[in-house]
């Protein structure tokens, strides 16, 4: 004869251990997953806008720069002031190592203008990967393969100060921006 008592002890001992199991389960896959992790305040898209002249002509600059953990990606845009045609622009993207507040870019390619049927710039770059004609050729009208910089970010800006060419300051145009996040 079963005793009823006996049946529902182990009732409780199993339903204790199978608690206990999907407990470890969830602690365990909480941290391994990184379901309460957060990204560094910098990772994100931000923006950057200015007015430039040539001359009398206006022109819109707008950056727009995509930053994860290990990669980047900025994208520089020219347009003449009230016109939504893009006159040219400027890609670059690549890897980043960041350690505190400082970072460094290395290129993996640039970007130029990618036309459209008609032969206009569109505001998609074309990439052109490191080694190629064309990202010489960039290299060689002064930007450097490799920049180091530091930062400052909140969930609403990044302020990013780089010396893009290498030239020990940090005084250039593009070169100490805040950037809002987008």
């Amino acid at each position: 004869m079963i005793n009823h008592k006996d049946n529902t002890m182990e009732k409780v001992l199993s339903t204790r251990i199978l608690l206990s199991l999907i407990l470890l389960f969830m602690v365990s896959c909480f941290h391994s997953c990184g379901w309460f992790t957060t990204d560094p305040d910098y990772v994100g898209s931000w923006q950057y806008t200015e007015k430039g002249y040539a001359g009398e002509i206006a022109i819109n600059i707008t950056h727009t720069l995509k930053l994860t953990e290990g990669t980047f990606e900025e994208v520089i845009i020219y347009r003449r002031d009230n016109s939504s045609a893009v006159m040219s622009l400027l890609g670059m993207k690549g890897n980043i190592t960041v350690d505190g507040d400082e970072v460094l870019f290395r290129l993996t390619a640039i970007g130029d203008c990618l036309e459209d049927t008609f032969d206009k710039c569109t505001s998609t770059p074309e990439w052109f990967a490191k080694g190629s004609a064309t990202y010489n050729t960039y290299l060689s009208l002064g930007i450097s393969e490799s920049f180091e910089g530091t930062f400052e970010a909140d969930e609403d800006y990044l302020w990013l100060v780089r010396d893009m060419n290498n030239d020990t300051d940090t005084d250039d145009d593009w070169e100490d921006i805040e950037f809002e996040r987008i």
